[in-house]
């Protein structure tokens, strides 16, 4: 699972991934670890060209 991070020109430069053991990636989970991934690379994205981050866990 992975999603794309964004250089300070808005240009896709990096990734950030998931990998781990099957059992730990369930049909079930997949959206929640999804979404996490997601709001991750904007975030890092986001600190890239300068504007605030809200941190989550």
């Amino acid at each position: 699972m992975g999603a794309a991070v964004f250089d300070a020109a808005g240009q896709p430069a990096w990734a950030l991934s998931l990998t781990g053991v099957e059992s730990r990636f369930s049909p079930e989970r997949r959206p929640e670890l999804g979404r996490l991934l997601l709001h991750h690379a904007h975030e890092l994205s986001k600190e890239l060209r300068g504007e605030k981050s809200q941190h989550v866990r």
